[in-house]
């Protein structure tokens, strides 16, 4: 009989043994670990407190911070850096610079058993303030054509307070709704207000009054059609009156409703009598169950005015008389 097949099955088996006892003596004597963890992302709390003051931050000097936690072995996999939290509490900074402490809380049954950098560098300056309209909108990731219906907003404007030399990056203020809980059948709900900027993206660091608000919606698709603006800008006068409309509406609504839409007429704007450069808001003539999108919404005519040469009576006369 050969004997190698034999040999080489008792090596294998001898090394599961080994493999087998080094895992049950592992996770049963020494089930404790130590994992490192990188790019743990820092948050801040007390920047409403911070606000309160008259002070909110304007810029942070982090790129993270990395942490090691003593945690069971079976859950080497489980966690990541984002279910590590770092904290540093900005409530009792200063306008300039401030090195504030960073506290680092970790996930159950684990404990933190060092982290770095400890502090972080906050500049911290004096505030400014506007009202703004409140957008509705989706957290990203939800189809770029699809935009909530809203209805009975406890509050349809907020104030946004943040650096001064921050706000002229904040474009809306927006209540942000779950695209996957949001369906066809109206519901109630209850969001959160961030600042965005002109892309969409959330202003860190702006405190938003009132925090969240409560409100009705349902699930909408979007659609850019044609849009007519009617303008009456004849006048016998000495002002030459220019100006320009948008020429596409974005509007919403459901599938159904925005079917047989092509495009969408605006309500007739008088301008005769503007003798000033100026703005003037669009109002859109839209059947039930379609609405603006959030893009559409504040649409304006934009007026051009400039005073004209008077003609001398003189002349006028003369031209009456030839006549």
């Amino acid at each position: 009989m050969n004997k190698r097949p034999r040999r080489l099955f008792d090596i294998i088996l001898a090394l599961l043994v080994a493999i087998g006892g080094w895992v049950f003596v592992v996770y049963n004597y020494y089930p404790m670990t130590d994992v490192n963890y990188n790019d743990v992302a820092v948050s801040f709390s007390g920047e409403r407190a911070l606000a309160d003051r008259g002070l909110a931050v304007s810029s942070v000097k982090s790129d993270g911070i990395s942490a090691t936690l003593n945690q069971k072995r079976v859950d080497v996999n489980t966690y990541s850096s984002d279910d590590i939290t770092a904290m540093a509490d900005v409530s009792e900074c200063v306008a300039g610079d401030n090195s504030v402490r960073i506290s680092v809380t970790s996930p159950p049954e684990t404990s933190v058993i060092k982290s770095g950098p400890t502090t972080i560098s906050v500049n911290v300056e004096r505030t400014d303030s506007a009202y703004m309209d409140i957008d509705v909108v989706y957290e990203s990731g939800a189809p770029e054509d699809a935009e909530p219906i809203a209805y009975d907003l406890s509050q349809v404007q907020a104030e946004v307070v943040c650096a001064a030399s921050k706000l002229g990056t904040v474009r809306s203020i927006a209540a942000v709704l779950n695209y996957d809980e949001v369906g066809e059948e109206t519901k109630s709900y209850t969001a959160d207000l961030v600042a965005l900027d002109k892309d969409g993206n959330i202003v860190p660091h702006a405190v938003i009054y009132p925090e969240e608000i409560s409100l009705d919606a349902s699930a909408g698709v979007t659609k850019t059609v044609k849009l007519t603006v009617p303008v009456n800008s004849k006048n016998n006068d000495n002002y030459d009156r220019k100006y320009t409309a948008p020429e596409t509406v974005t509007i919403k609504g459901s599938e159904e409703a925005l079917a047989k839409i092509t495009s969408v007429n605006a309500s007739e704007i008088d301008i005769r009598y503007m003798y000033e450069n100026g703005e003037v808001p669009i109002e859109y003539d839209l059947p039930e169950g379609v609405y603006p999108a959030n893009e559409s919404r504040d649409a304006v005519l934009k007026v051009s005015v400039q005073k004209t040469e008077e003609k001398n009576t003189d002349d006028a006369d003369t031209e009456s008389t030839d006549e």
